[in-house]
């Protein structure tokens, strides 16, 4: 059996073992002869055990702060229902620091055995203490999202939330003030052509299918397309030739999907691709123009949550990560929410559940919130409004301001453009509902006309408005690209080691810990070095002022020794003079 099959055996194995909850002993003993602080040279240990090292740091305000009763539901009830389980506050740790060096799973566990800092962040001492294996540590990731993909529950994302909120009281922040980003991640997929895409779909069903029940012909040309390098026959074809080649593998897929039943391996991934890019006519699969396949289409079949999406100058195959962080003078920007979808989701689709997520963690209500131009909507401007007034601060809005649009009276308009600086009188034009108010001007178009509307005229009293926001509130906002730099730092070319939303998810929940983490310990040393300074400072002004007496005084006695010795010199040359 391949390394890869036994592998697969043996976490299948430990899923149906049964292992009972047990929470991590929170004061363990400790010997005096396997802790490898007494064991170490003075400086080492010195090192070792400094409370604000990170390591300690991290065992402090994030290991003993994870609340292991959040993953209880992962395993059955019950005193005698197995083994007890590894602890699930090294698990959970192990996650963040994985995503905090940037590492593989390799070399996390090479870390946490034979590193003793690693060790001791995760509250490891001794040097008996074992650490979880391989497979309990992907059984432990599986077992959470199996369970959101049952309940809808995510709680990797409870245990963010509880231990953000934790560090935001620790430091009694305020949440009455945030800000919110987004940044596109991509998958650890490849790019594929559209011929790619279709073949390597149809061969990841085959392989899963038995083809001894197919005909004769059938099963030659599956065992064709299952020996076909997909791109080297894109490399060799020419345009035409790939046409013929998508005609006759969308036939041959329609084949497929009504040989094998729908409960069959792949068979809704072959389904939604075939109609993603194929549409049936007079019995036969017809290829479907670029412009119909949609950004939500499939993109790669071993990741089929990724979806496409183009913004500015960067194309991404993956998802979107929108983070919300404090804003406070003189405290750290600690973030309060996560939230991972597919590309195709806009900003704007994710500000208010962000907001309702940071309340959630801060415990206080959001008076003022700064973002891009991108989270401006109606349906937020009046989410903010209804939501204790809150100010939605954003900075320019998409798209262009080619009108000046200034109302006067009751029904009258004045239109400028801003180009040519070109002034004319609308007038008010007669709609079909009444409730509706549009006004026109002459124009050189088809119809002759060029109509302006209500939410025409409130579009550029908003950019009026965000354009005149001072530059330390427009400064604000923009220092929110430092988290978005941070969170994608390990990334490489714009993309994760991961494949599947659930996995980003936990990607994006660690990292995000881990910065906070960071953030808090910067934070504390600034303040300690702070304190330092002003607790000389006193010190420091009596100090100098000693010294600028003394400079005086060290002044004057030289002045007379040079007087003095002048004269000396004087009655010295006059008394051995030759004349």
């Amino acid at each position: 059996m391949p390394l890869s099959g036994v592998f697969f055996v043996s976490l299948h194995h430990q899923s149906n073992r049964m292992t009972m909850f047990k929470k991590t002993d929170p004061n363990p003993q400790l010997d005096i002869f396997t802790a490898p602080s007494m064991q170490l040279g003075s400086r080492a240990s010195k090192k070792y055990s400094d409370p604000n090292s990170w390591h300690n740091q991290f065992y402090s305000l994030v290991t003993t702060k994870i609340d292991e009763e959040i993953f209880k539901p992962l395993f059955p009830e019950g005193k005698k229902s197995g083994r007890p389980n590894a602890s699930i506050r090294i698990l959970v740790a192990m996650s963040v620091l994985k995503e905090g060096f940037g590492c593989s799973d390799e070399d996390l566990f090479e870390k946490c055995e034979f590193d003793l800092l690693t060790r001791k962040a995760l509250g490891m001492e001794l040097l008996t203490d074992v650490t979880p294996s391989i497979d309990t540590y992907y059984l432990f990731r599986r077992r959470i999202c199996e369970y959101q993909e049952r309940t809808g529950f995510d709680l990797m994302q409870l245990c963010f939330e509880q231990l953000a909120g934790k560090h935001v009281h620790l430091l009694k922040i305020s949440g009455k003030c945030v800000r919110m980003d987004s940044k596109l991640i991509g998958s650890n997929i490849a790019r594929q052509s559209r011929y790619e895409l279709i073949h390597t779909t149809l061969v990841k069903f085959l392989k899963t299918c038995t083809l001894t029940h197919l005909s004769p012909e059938q099963e030659e040309r599956a065992k064709e397309y299952l020996k076909e390098d997909s791109s080297k026959t894109v490399y060799r074809s020419d345009s035409d030739t790939l046409q013929s080649n998508l005609a006759r593998i969308g036939n041959f897929i329609m084949e497929m999907l009504a040989a094998f039943p729908a409960t069959s391996p792949a068979h809704d991934l072959l389904q939604r691709l075939f109609d993603e890019q194929y549409v049936v006519m007079d019995g036969k699969a017809v290829l479907r123009d670029k412009k119909e396949v949609k950004a939500d289409s499939l993109q790669n079949p071993n990741d089929p949550d990724a979806t496409y999406r183009a913004k500015n100058d960067q194309k991404v195959q993956g998802y979107v990560t929108n983070i919300t962080e404090t804003v406070e003078e003189g405290k750290p920007n600690i973030i309060t929410s996560v939230q991972v979808e597919t590309a195709v989701f806009a900003d704007c689709h994710f500000l208010q559940e962000a907001v309702e997520n940071s309340e959630r963690v801060t415990d206080s209500t959001i008076e003022d919130l700064y973002a891009d131009g991108a989270y401006q909507s109606p349906d937020n401007r009046e989410f903010a409004k209804n939501h204790n007034a809150m100010q939605l601060k954003t900075g320019k809005m998409q798209g262009g301001c080619r009108w000046e649009l200034i109302p006067h009276d009751e029904d009258g308009l004045t239109v400028r453009e801003i180009a040519t600086g070109n002034t004319y009188e609308a007038v008010k034009a007669v709609t079909k509902q009444g409730s509706r108010k549009r006004w026109r001007i002459p124009w050189n178009n088809k119809t002759g006309w060029r109509y302006f509307e209500d939410k025409d005229i409130k579009a550029y009293q908003l950019r009026k408005q965000i354009e005149s926001l001072p530059l330390e509130e427009q400064h604000k906002r923009n220092n929110v690209e430092a988290a978005m730099f941070q969170y994608s730092f390990h990334t490489r070319n714009g993309k994760t080691r991961y494949r599947g939303l659930l996995k980003h998810r936990m990607h994006a929940y660690c990292r995000c810990m881990w910065m906070n983490l960071r953030r808090m310990v910067i934070f504390q040393i600034s303040t300690f070095q702070r304190s330092i300074f002003a607790l000389f400072g006193p010190i420091r002004e009596a100090f100098g002022s000693f010294m600028a007496i003394s400079r005086k005084v060290f002044t004057c006695e030289a002045d007379c020794y040079v007087s003095l010795r002048m004269t000396t010199l004087v009655r010295l040359d006059s008394k051995y003079a030759p004349f």
